[in-house]
């Protein structure tokens, strides 16, 4: 059969116009792949940045993503413009992901390690996160729900700081940061990104660990300095009911003493003032005791301020709202 040919110039343009119609089809489905692409390609990190990459020892995918957020490290105004609020001046931000771009807060602290790779990491998977589609966010739903209800305290609290819209989302960016001996099926589902995450949570252990240090440094020195403040206060009620008694017999072996026959002998003269010195010599060591508790006290209000100086101190040092000299106060 011969296809006349005004007829074949149809059929052409017509698999012309699907063709091209499944090139802009392709194109608008994969745009967000596309703009991924070309931000990654274009990206030029830091050498700090770049060594903080190497260090989260990401896959393929992670990488993908890491350099498509082009993540950065910027301090003071420039941070506070792209990552605060009006409404969040006293807390600490350490990072913020934007929706196109991933900013970190350069901290500038010898003591808190690990702190850069942790925010880093954490920001990298609130991009992961706007990636993933509804159905692997459900998927996931669950298990995360079951690292929560079986997760610390402190992860609980965390969580109620945030609406139900954010929760899962911080949560789930968290999990993947923060916590070891995840189900299996999010631990495939990290393993997507990260070729070690238990090593990206140990980040976050080094740096959290100075401060649960010193909180349970600081609490312990407070639960002592409780402790030594009510013995001091016994024994400060001891020695002041025992001057008090003493200085009542004093009175009487001195009054005895300036009486005729009041005491029948010597012997029982010399046996009272004995006695008289010994309860002296008993509140003299009662009274240096409580000195050397006053010591003790002093030396751990000493250590308990040390202490919350450090805190506040590292406090200072992450948050960008902090100026120099409040850090090096």
């Amino acid at each position: 059969m011969i296809i006349p040919k005004s007829q074949r110039r149809n059929i052409v343009r017509g698999v012309s116009f699907g063709i091209l119609m499944l090139v802009i089809a392709v194109i608008i489905f994969n745009r967000s792949f596309i703009y991924d692409w070309w931000r990654g390609i274009t990206y030029a990190p830091s050498e700090e940045m770049s060594r903080i990459r190497s260090s989260l020892n990401l896959t393929g995918e992670g990488e993908f993503i890491f350099n498509s957020v082009q993540p950065s490290l910027i301090g003071g105004a420039e941070f506070n413009a792209n990552c605060r609020s009006d409404t969040d001046t006293e807390i600490a931000v350490l990072g913020c992901f934007t929706g196109d771009s991933v900013f970190v807060y350069d901290v500038q602290s010898d003591e808190l390690d690990g702190i850069k790779e942790l925010t880093t990491a954490h920001e990298l998977l609130h991009a992961v996160w706007a990636r993933l589609d509804s159905g692997e966010k459900t998927k996931i739903n669950s298990s995360l729900r079951k690292v929560l209800e079986g997760g610390s305290s402190y992860l609980e609290d965390e969580m109620k700081n945030y609406n139900e819209n954010q929760r899962q989302e911080e949560l789930y960016v968290r999990a993947g940061t923060e916590v070891k001996d995840l189900p299996s099926d999010l631990e495939e589902h990290y393993a997507r990104y990260f070729k070690n995450q238990d090593a990206v949570v140990h980040f976050y252990d080094k740096y959290i660990g100075v401060f649960r240090e010193l909180e349970a440094s600081r609490e312990q020195t407070r639960v002592q300095m409780e402790e030594i403040d009510n013995i001091i206060h016994q024994k400060n009620d001891e020695y002041g009911a025992g001057v008090e008694q003493l200085n009542e017999e004093i009175n009487e072996f001195n009054k005895c003493a300036e009486t005729v026959g009041c005491f029948s002998s010597q012997w029982a003269f010399d046996s009272k003032r004995a006695t008289l010195v010994r309860e002296q010599e008993n509140l003299k060591a009662l009274y240096n005791e409580i000195d050397d508790l006053i010591e003790q006290y002093n030396q751990l209000v000493e250590k308990y301020n040390n202490d919350v100086t450090m805190i506040n101190k590292l406090n200072s040092q992450i948050n960008s709202n902090s100026k120099i000299e409040d850090i090096n106060e």
